[in-house]
């Protein structure tokens, strides 16, 4: 089991080595979306960037393309954004989400 540490949350979570971290916090009532994309959003398909989140500790896989593209002015400013919906989960991980 891995765990994922929600910063601004206050909340650790254990997960199985590959879960999606949207899926994971979802499934563990851990909010990751801020006002109306709570209820607005791609539903994890990478297209609306609602689920950012800074990888504040822990290693990931580099992004994708989805990714590269959704996040291209934001990366400059901060390179350790994600997507959740596009992190499979393969390390301890401490995230801060609402960024």
């Amino acid at each position: 089991m891995l765990t994922i540490q929600f910063e601004k949350q206050n909340r650790t979570i254990q997960v199985e080595p590959g879960t999606n971290l949207r899926e994971a916090a979802i499934s563990n009532k851990v909010g990751i979306y801020q006002h109306i994309f709570k209820i607005l959003n791609c539903r994890g398909r990478g297209l609306c960037s609602s689920c950012r989140v800074e990888v504040v500790a822990g290693d990931v896989a580099p992004r994708n393309e989805v990714e590269e593209n959704n996040l291209k002015k934001a990366i400059a400013k901060n390179p350790n954004l994600r997507l959740a919906c596009q992190i499979q989960v393969e390390d301890n991980l401490v995230i801060r989400s609402h960024v």
